[in-house]
């Protein structure tokens, strides 16, 4: 008995000198590909920090975004969530044939604050923002139209055993609150309808919506454009498999390992090489940029990713009518279908290095004929950008 009580001993404190000896020794990683996110790196101290208690939480973030076998740890505890019978691990919901969903998001509140981990939303921040996209819509001279895109536990809400009222709630929300004159692309419920009819409209393991989903909400922005009679039929494209081993943001901070990558889809016309790309100034290879399909980030072949100004035109000069896409990422995919029939500029309203929220100057500075926001409600309840815009 007292050998086994040595033994255990031992055993505990290889395990804690182990780690401890592995933080140190091992260098800090300064980004997690597995999470396609940032890693905290060691904090600078300071007495305002110290006294503020800011610094003691960045030391936190440290420890915990720095931990030796992090990935590791990561998915033994998603397996032992799911196998408890909970559901999901770390708010992200594991549904019929694997498709994840996120159920919390770092709620914003109007007077600034977050509610980290929040099954819900703030009803005056989506109010403030409703109130910006009406005043850009009463602003600009050229047509405006509003596409709001729909999250995972929005569209794919069928896959899980999981009320739809806060999103329900969320969607209600926001048509209340709009002006009737904006003219708003409505993709939610069409693509929810399709996804429960077995379409794969969004990614299973990742928050953005697939080239199919992309491709519905070309046909009904154009539907809003009147210009229905020019949509492309999906029979017109070559739909090529480009990557079969996606794993998105969901399947990154859900910890669930198992759970099979997406395919990820190029429709292609054979006219590709058309197109003259350029982002932040910089020419790029075309519509999508392959090498990140050898990456995790495998959604960052559309368009090469984030970028805060992306310009398509015909590499011919050829005049056609300027698009002025305001928008996330969920546009990367969608932009390729609208180049078809626009010179697309596309500026990231979630930048942090530039501040896009004056519409109607961007309107004149790039000459757009309209405007489309492509805008996630994640990015509604959880970012301040929607409510300054004019």
């Amino acid at each position: 008995m007292k050998r086994m009580s040595w033994i255990t001993s031992l055993l505990f404190l290889s395990i804690l000198f182990g780690f401890a000896a592995a933080f140190v020794l091992l260098p800090d990683k300064s980004f997690s590909e597995q999470e396609n996110r940032g890693l905290r790196t060691l904090p600078s101290f300071s007495w305002d920090q110290l006294m503020s208690g800011d610094f003691s939480g960045a030391v936190n973030d440290y420890f915990a975004d720095q931990f030796p076998l992090r990935d590791t740890l990561v998915g033994w505890k998603g397996a032992s969530e799911i196998a408890l019978g909970k559901g999901e691990n770390d708010g992200i919901l594991l549904g019929a044939g694997g498709q994840l969903a996120r159920r919390q998001f770092e709620m914003r509140c109007a007077d600034g604050s977050t509610l980290t981990d929040a099954d819900a939303f703030d009803p005056e921040t989506v109010r403030a923002a409703c109130a910006g996209i009406n005043r850009a819509a009463d602003a600009l001279p050229c047509p405006f139209h509003v596409l709001l895109t729909g999250r995972n536990i929005d569209v794919a809400a069928s896959a899980f055993d999981y009320p739809t009222e806060i999103s329900d709630a969320l969607l209600d929300s926001i048509r209340r609150e709009l002006e009737p004159s904006v003219q708003r692309v409505e993709t939610v419920s069409l693509l929810r309808e399709r996804f429960r009819a077995g379409e794969q409209v969004y990614y299973k393991t990742d928050h953005h919506w697939t080239t199919l989903g992309a491709y519905y909400a070309y046909c009904e922005v154009m539907k809003a454009y009147g210009m229905e009679e020019q949509i492309l039929p999906a029979k017109r494209f070559t739909r090529q498999t480009v990557s079969d081993h996606f794993y998105g943001t969901l399947w990154s901070a859900g910890g669930m390992k198992w759970v099979q990558p997406d395919t990820v889809e190029f429709w292609l016309l054979g006219n590709e090489g058309d197109f003259a790309v350029t982002a932040d100034g910089k020419p790029l290879e075309g519509l999508y940029t392959r090498s990140w399909l050898q990456k995790k980030d495998c959604y960052s072949a559309f368009l090469d990713g984030t970028h805060d100004v992306v310009t398509v035109r015909m590499s011919s000069g050829e005049p056609r009518p300027v698009l002025l896409l305001l928008k996330d990422s969920f546009a990367n995919s969608l932009a390729p279908f609208l180049a078809q029939h626009f010179d697309l500029v596309l500026l990231n309203l979630s930048s942090s290095r530039a501040d896009y929220t004056d519409l109607s100057a961007a309107a004149d500075q790039y000459g757009a004929d309209r405007v489309l926001l492509v805008y996630t409600l994640e990015n509604v309840i959880t970012a301040d950008k929607l409510s300054r815009l004019h």
